[in-house]
């Protein structure tokens, strides 16, 4: 009986620690999508969009969320999170 609890918490012991660093080595980086358009505020929200898109999947990033973003007039800007 005291050799299978000595194993199971060598085994829980080795999983935790193991484990830990692992879970930790997610990156997370923004990427700043900027646009401007002379035809309103939809047009630069949706060129900023696609301006963070472009730079986070050029370096990789897929799981992605917009985070922020700013409107006005004719320009915009948006913050595009991502993790890997």
């Amino acid at each position: 009986m005291t050799k299978i609890v000595k194993q199971a918490l060598m085994i829980a012991a080795a999983v935790s620690l193991l484990g830990a660093p692992l879970a930790s080595a997610v990156e997370t980086r923004d990427f700043r999508g900027d646009g401007d358009s002379s035809f309103g505020p939809e047009f630069a929200l949706m060129y900023a969009r696609w301006d963070a898109q472009g730079k986070s999947d050029a370096a990789g990033f897929t799981d992605c969320y917009e985070a922020e973003k700013h409107v006005w007039a004719y320009s915009a800007w948006v913050i595009r999170r991502c993790t890997r």
